[in-house]
């Protein structure tokens, strides 16, 4: 995808958020934590995560985009902040660790300053938890090297894709069982029994080898006194050889199932408690957008707040052009993984035609008279699948597909999947009639589900060349031209050189100043009158505000507003 059509596709998002009210605030990073709080839906699911989270042992809160892990872990930082009974909790986000992956292809101590500044990240994190605690007195350790603004200077050196060498002072000092000590002898001063580590964004899907470091240093920082819990995707985590899911850590699913009987009415209180919409929705409309959402709180806002911004007053014209721009947005964000993972290309681009053919096979079962609707589709199990999981794994990160788990029928196995409910909604699997009734679209939606899949092979959902599609898109040797074998292989097999990949992080920053979305007088303003010239430039800025201040005419809102926006690009692609 070329870099202009990127700064397209993420602008469009990020215009949808321009107008937001606080009660149409999708992402709880965004939200005070007063704010956060009064506007919670504490029914019995969220009270079941969070019982999770709050009590001992590791935990893996695990959903895709918009299930609500950001906002499970900052209440229940909220919780403990408020009741000294509760644990010490300590809240990390980790959101910012593709700033670190230039460095596996340019430094030869990537790992080592990636596990110090996941340490530094948690040690600093604790002068915000004294300072909401109202403790700022009480010093951490006695050793100089751990001030915060030592850490916050390792952080920002770390996160602006600077080499640092194996002896510096911090990365010298700072090591696991020294975390341990400082945390545990917090807890004891502040007279807490047990502290929960609260590691949000810990889904390091764009750098599996930094993936593999974070989770030994998860595995490692439990004790007794000690219970790290992380927020992850399904299906792309990759935990590495010495970590074992149930073992080490418990997994807590973050997505409720939309036929789950807790479903409807959990949107229902989600809706009073952020919005008031009854009179201004048909309640039809409403309900059909429950299924739309697909289990994922944000999606539901998204939808209902795109509803009321359309301008037609007939309900079947804005019904389904929030459905196309939804869909079209959600098929944008799945492509745009090729952008994150170059070398799952093919199976990305395959993966979105197998995700089309289900949709349309299953719509065409919904066809037929029945009393119940069509939404489980089996995969046969087959003797090759290892080169299938991974496209399958990359549609339930995306949220495409929903994992409903395997299940046999005489000699046959197959896995079973839901297939995201707005897609079948827009292709009209549940429309009884030519027009348009949304009565009848929930009327149908409301039916039980045939808990016998719609069974079919990989084989008859794909032709030969979409099949053979299904492989990995390694960059060749850049000596000799070879094709490399595996993705793990780190020499070339011919000629013997070393392979070097190329960063996804080095290719976002090359984008022009002049290809963003700005004015055409900020864009040469910025260009002419400051030495930025590229989205790396500004991010590699000490003070990146101050710099952008130099061109005349942009002051300090516009100056903080550019900044903003160039951040929200990137968080919204690598994030």
């Amino acid at each position: 995808m070329h870099c202009k059509l990127i700064c397209i596709h993420l602008t469009k998002r990020l215009k949808l958020k321009k107008n937001d009210t606080i009660e149409f605030e999708e992402r709880a990073d965004f939200l005070e934590n007063d704010k956060l709080v009064e506007l919670t839906v504490t029914n019995d699911y969220f009270k079941s995560v969070q019982s999770k989270i709050i009590e001992r042992g590791a935990k893996l809160i695990v959903g895709p985009r918009g299930t609500g892990k950001t906002h499970q872990f900052r209440f229940a930082y909220s919780q403990c902040i408020e009741d000294k009974n509760k644990p010490l909790a300590i809240y990390v986000n980790f959101g910012k660790y593709y700033n670190l992956e230039p460095l596996l292809f340019n430094s030869s101590n990537a790992i080592q300053i990636f596990h110090s500044w996941v340490l530094a990240k948690i040690v600093h994190s604790t002068y915000s938890l004294l300072s909401d605690l109202n403790k700022s007195e009480i010093l951490l350790t006695e050793e100089g090297i751990f001030e915060k603004q030592n850490l916050e200077k390792f952080i920002q050196q770390a996160e602006r894709f600077t080499a640092i060498p194996n002896d510096d002072e911090l990365i010298l000092n700072i090591g696991i069982k020294k975390i341990i000590d400082i945390l545990e002898n917090l807890a004891l001063k502040l007279k807490r029994k047990r502290i929960i580590l609260l590691l949000d964004d810990a889904a390091l899907t764009l750098t599996p080898d930094y993936m593999v470091e974070f989770f030994d240093i998860f595995r490692s920082l439990k004790t007794f006194k000690i219970s790290p819990k992380a927020s992850v995707y399904p299906g792309t985590t990759e935990y590495g050889p010495r970590f074992h899911l149930g073992q080490d850590a418990e997994e807590v699913k973050m997505w409720l199932d939309v036929e789950d009987d807790n479903f409807s009415h959990f949107m229902d209180e989600f809706l009073s408690t952020r919005l008031n919409l009854k009179s201004q929705i048909d309640p039809d409309i409403i309900e059909i957008f429950k299924f739309a959402s697909f289990g994922i709180p944000r999606a539901f806002m998204t939808l209902l707040r795109s509803y009321l911004n359309q301008k037609s007053e007939r309900s079947q014209v804005k019904f389904n052009n929030v459905l196309d721009s939804h869909s079209d947005l959600i098929k944008q964000e799945y492509l745009s993984l090729k952008i994150k993972l170059p070398q799952y290309k093919s199976i990305i681009e395959t993966g979105l035609v197998l995700f089309d053919k289900i949709i349309d096979e299953l719509t065409k079962a919904n066809k037929k008279e029945s009393n119940t609707k069509e939404i489980l589709f089996g995969i046969e199990k087959e003797k090759d699948t290892f080169k299938y999981k991974r496209m399958i794994k990359l549609l339930i990160e995306a949220g495409l597909l929903y994992d409903k788990g395997s299940s046999s029928e005489g000699s046959l196995s197959y896995n079973r999947y839901s297939p995201h409910y707005l897609f079948l909604i827009k292709n009209r699997a549940f429309s009884q009639t030519r027009g348009f009734s949304a009565k009848d679209i929930h009327r149908v939606l409301k039916l039980k589900a045939n808990k016998r899949p719609l069974r079919r092979k990989f084989s008859t959902l794909l032709d030969t060349e979409q099949l053979n599609s299904i492989k990995l898109d390694l960059p060749a040797c850049l000596n000799c031209g070879t094709a490399r074998l595996t993705e793990e292989q780190k020499f070339c097999h011919n000629c013997g050189r070393p392979l070097v990949g190329k960063s996804s992080f080095d290719y976002f920053i090359t984008i022009s100043i002049d290809q963003l979305p700005l004015t055409e007088w900020q864009k040469q303003k910025i260009l002419n009158e400051t030495e930025f010239k590229t989205v790396g430039d500004v991010l590699q800025s000490q003070n990146p505000a101050a710099d952008l201040r130099k061109a005349k005419g942009i002051g300090q809102v516009k100056s903080s507003n550019i900044y903003n926006m160039i951040q929200g690009l990137i968080d919204e692609l690598l994030g």
